[in-house]
């Protein structure tokens, strides 16, 4: 819910269009027909995961992915919460890490856990099994799991490829009584690249792991591998019959893994929109310095505009390098640095503008994640996802 605007520290929301979240989650499931894990972690990317989860399981969404147990259980209290549930519930599956003391939680709360070495799966099993003894879990508590295979992400899993014991180990892990054994996947690294072959060599060593897995009476109901970049860039394989579903991330938020991305045939829509107004205008001489460190001096009488976002907001510093900003439909260059909490642009050039008029930082109708990315030299991903909290959500 949006504060009340006398409680908040100034005009700054993130509009986030729901309906644009359904249209990429459609226009993905268009061409590749599979179960869709949504990818949901750091809060959506930023765009909230409590309202993304409900709008997408009201879709109709198979499952969703997180990476820790935190956040695994605001989704699944958030689907608990919800009217008129699937017949099928959801899986919830955290990509990485959790404390094998924390497997109690997993339990609780119905979440499907990644395991990625013989030695992780023998520490939650041993806290599975105390916790059966001290009655805190049921003793005929299982924990559903997704086997990660590390085929050249060289982060985590499994390396079948490299360790030939690593199927002894797969093979002694699925057959464990606390543990049901669900999914076999990998991640690929390379992705967004569409003419790099690490793609295929990374599913070959997977699919080299599952046919050497299945010979030993392994069995998987979920196998995936493709990301979003993969489902685009590499589409034979999400599409594989093998494959029983993909993992659906920054593209369901309207964005483009990368540059080089082949675009889906129906066009991604930006989930986020990121707006603020004008706090002040004044007029700056010729030869003066706007903000920190003098970076930038005007060559004429300027009109500067002040914004109440910055840094600490999660508008980057880096972002006023050849920036600018969207003002009733018209392009303000950012002057001078980014501060921890407002920033400056010249209108100079757009003598209607006035205090308290929108301002546009990124999204629909304005510049895209994707250029800011780029001047940044980052990712669209770390740009929506450092968007602060003190930013408010409007749904």
């Amino acid at each position: 819910m949006m504060q009340p605007s006398s409680m908040r520290r100034t005009k700054i929301e993130a509009h986030i269009k729901l309906d644009n979240l359904i249209h990429n989650y459609d226009a993905i499931k268009e061409i590749c027909d599979k179960r869709i894990c949504c990818v949901v972690k750091a809060d959506a990317y930023g765009h909230g995961a409590v309202a993304c989860v409900r709008a997408l399981a009201q879709h109709g969404a198979d499952a969703f992915a997180v990476s820790s147990v935190e956040e695994a259980i605001e989704v699944r209290t958030t689907l608990d919460a919800m009217e008129g549930k699937a017949e099928t519930e959801p899986m919830v599956l955290i990509l990485g890490y959790t404390l094998p003391e924390d497997v109690d939680l997993l339990c609780k709360y119905r979440i499907t856990q990644t395991v990625f070495s013989l030695e992780y799966a023998e520490a939650l099993a041993a806290s599975m099994q105390g916790y059966k003894r001290d009655g805190v879990i049921g003793a005929d508590a299982v924990l559903p799991i997704h086997i990660k295979l590390d085929t050249g992400m060289n982060r985590l899993g499994f390396r079948p490829w490299d360790e030939a014991r690593d199927i002894d180990d797969i093979v002694n892990v699925c057959a464990m009584r606390d543990f049901l054994c669900m999914g076999l996947f990998t991640h690929f690294s390379e992705a967004d690249t569409p003419h790099a072959n690490t793609t295929e060599v990374q599913y070959s060593r997977y699919m080299a792991a599952l046919e050497a897995l299945e010979a030993r009476g392994g069995s998987f109901a979920e196998r995936h591998v493709s990301n979003s970049a993969a489902i685009t860039n590499f589409s034979a394989l999400a599409l594989d019959e093998r494959m029983t579903m993909v993992r659906l991330g920054i593209e369901l938020y309207g964005l483009t893994p990368s540059l080089q991305t082949v675009l889906p045939p129906t066009e991604l829509r930006p989930v986020m929109t990121l707006e603020t107004v004008i706090s002040h205008i004044h007029t700056v001489h010729a030869g003066e310095c706007v903000s920190y460190s003098g970076v930038f001096s005007p060559k004429r009488e300027s009109r500067i505009a002040t914004l109440p976002i910055g840094y600490a907001d999660g508008f980057l510093r880096v972002y006023g390098n050849g920036g600018y900003v969207t003002v009733n439909g018209q392009k303000a260059p950012i002057c001078g640095r980014i501060c921890m909490d407002q920033c400056m642009i010249d209108v100079t050039d757009l003598p209607d503008v006035a205090v308290g008029d929108t301002v546009t930082l990124f999204g629909e109708h304005a510049q895209s994640v994707d250029e800011i990315a780029a001047r940044a030299n980052t990712i669209g991903y770390e740009v929506i996802s450092l968007i602060g909290k003190r930013v408010p959500r409007i749904y």
